[in-house]
Formats: structure tokens, sequence, C-alpha cells
């Protein structure tokens, strides 16, 4: 068997073995994910849905998910931006609840 054929089997094995392997397509930071964590209050409380404490206070992204990330950085991105200066009390007159044209933080 030729050089030239050798290395074409092996380079075919070797893609199709990448190509089969479980896991091979999937990026380093796709693979990592955030553990379980509690939805957090402004003021650090764990809301809890189920016992209905905290329930009734939005959740603070800084506190839920700042623990772990830098938040001050996040907040400076584009797509993080993305629409806020759209946002004004009188964006639809015919549906008052409706403040902006929902770009904001959509990637």
């Amino acid at each position: 068997m030729s050089s030239g054929r050798r290395f074409l089997i092996l380079a075919g094995a070797a893609a199709l073995l990448l190509f089969l392997w479980p896991g091979a397509w999937v990026s380093g930071a796709a693979v990592r994910k955030c553990p379980p964590f509690h939805l957090k209050t402004e003021d650090g409380k764990i809301i809890n849905p189920l016992t209905g404490e905290n329930a009734d206070q939005p959740y603070s992204p800084r506190q839920t998910c700042g623990t772990c990330h830098n938040y001050e950085e996040i907040t400076k991105g584009f797509h993080f931006q993305q629409g806020w200066d759209k946002i004004r009390d009188n964006f639809s007159l015919d549906k008052p609840w409706v403040l902006s044209d929902g770009m904001m933080g959509k990637m």
C-alpha cells in the first residue's frame, strides 16, 4: 500500500472518529453552565416561589448573577445596552404597558 493511500485512510478514519466522538462539536463555552442557584432580590434575599417568600419582589440580576459573573462588565456590552435609548412612557399610545420596541437585551 502506498504511503499516500495509507495517509488518506488514516485521515478519513480520524475525521470519522472526530465526527462521531460524543461532544466533539460542543465548544468549551457551551459545556460550562451555571450551577443551580436562587433568584435574589436587590437586598440579596432569596426569592422562593414555592413558599411565597419575597415572591412579590423583582429579581435582581446584580444579586443573582453577580455572585459568579462580572455584572459591571456584562452590563457594558452592546447587546445588553441595545434599546435603552428607545424606552419612553409614551412609546405606544394604544398599549401603554409597551415602553420600547423590545430590542433591549436581545442578541
